[in-house]
């Protein structure tokens, strides 16, 4: 097995190669996922310090110490990808710190200690990379969870190792170095491919996750659009049925064509963002608030009564008013139209329908009001 891990060594730094090669590409097509550069980045890494590391026996000082420094970056860069997946800022000393350290030592050490130290650097940071994946809560997908498994056992593995060797050398039993580079190269080897297709998936799940959520987003507001309120909405009334009334509530922002021609379009969409961050403000987490239209919001309420979808909508309607107060000299304001659920409106579109109408009647008398529709 000796004999052919040069050759293996050689063949996995093109497979890390290909992965990198995906990775990029992935990356260009969504520039704003920087992750995929980090990834991108450490499996090209990885790749070069294998591709080093297969020449071992020609040049052992060059390939041992500068290949395992390189692919120790590597392992490094992952991890700061795993950061910026997160959302976390990344601490560049850590990512360098473990090929630094093999850098400094591995010429002063013999063979015993050196495979401790690529067993620690390499357990530390697969340790560190299972906490970040297994700590990140937003998206906790089978792959996410299989990644963090994965990047914990790599890590038990290289601990084991480690402490395997310190136990040999403590006893002052000859060591033969040989079984465990092959068992470190293969082990690391297959650890690394896994990972590097486990990061592919991840980053295709962030992918198509992301685009989910654009498609469902008001680009302006940052709200639910039309399409995911219809969606959802329609199913959480039926739903909720047995809890109580639901109530929707439709929002029409007054004289936003005036604001928008007096003052300009940026104005009106200052109004609208400024309209869509006090009604977030003011529901519970439960509500469903969206951007349905140019100037029309809907916000869905489950088990209310009438009493309580007023005061709800007079709520937003005056902080409204108040944040809005410098728009539009003053121009800006809502005008509320709701339908609560029952028996002549027993789904969405029926109380789409009532809620309209009494969305009109707050118009047509003076704007600026909330109106109830009457069962």
């Amino acid at each position: 097995m000796a004999d052919c891990l040069p050759t293996l060594l050689l063949m996995h730094s093109c497979v890390f190669a290909v992965l990198g090669a995906f990775l990029f590409l992935i990356w260009r097509e969504d520039l704003e996922a920087t992750e995929y550069r980090w990834w991108c980045a450490a499996q090209f890494a990885i790749s070069v310090g294998l591709a080093l590391l297969s020449f071992r026996e020609s040049y052992p000082l060059l390939a041992i110490g500068l290949g395992n420094a390189i692919t120790l970056w590597g392992v490094g860069l992952v991890w700061g990808g795993a950061r910026v997946f997160s959302g976390r800022p990344v601490d560049m000393r850590l990512v360098l710190v473990g090929g630094a350290i093999w850098l400094l030592f591995f010429s002063l050490s013999v063979d015993a200690v050196r495979i401790v130290d690529r067993c620690a650097i390499s357990a530390v940071y697969a340790f560190l990379l299972a906490d970040e994946f297994g700590s990140f809560r937003r998206q906790r997908t089978l792959t996410l969870q299989a990644t963090t498994v994965l990047a914990a056992a790599h890590a038990c593995f290289g601990a084991i190792v480690a402490v395997v060797v310190v136990v040999l050398m403590a006893r002052g039993n000859f060591f033969d170095p040989r079984p465990f580079v092959v068992a470190i190269s293969v082990e690391g080897l297959s650890y690394g491919l896994l990972l590097g297709f486990a990061l592919l998936a991840v980053t295709k799940e962030r992918a198509v996750a992301r685009q989910r959520s654009m498609a469902a987003t008001d680009p302006l507001t940052g709200l639910s659009n039309r399409r995911s309120f219809d969606h959802n909405a329609d199913v959480v009334i039926r739903n909720s049925r047995d809890e109580g009334d639901s109530a929707l509530l439709i929002f029409d922002l007054d004289r936003l064509k005036a604001i928008n021609d007096s003052f300009g379009h940026s104005m009106g969409d200052r109004a609208l963002t400024t309209f869509g961050e006090v009604a977030a403000k003011s529901i519970r987490n439960e509500d469903f608030l969206a951007r349905i239209g140019g100037d029309e919001f809907a916000l869905l309420l489950t088990r209310v009564d009438s009493a309580r979808a007023v005061a709800v909508a007079e709520r937003i309607r005056s902080a409204y008013g108040s944040a809005a107060a410098a728009l539009g000299d003053g121009l800006a304001s809502v005008s509320v139209g709701i339908a609560l659920s029952g028996r002549e409106t027993p789904d969405l579109s029926a109380l789409k329908e009532a809620a309209d109408k009494a969305l009109y009647v707050a118009k047509s008398g003076g704007r600026n009001q909330v109106f109830v529709a009457q069962r």
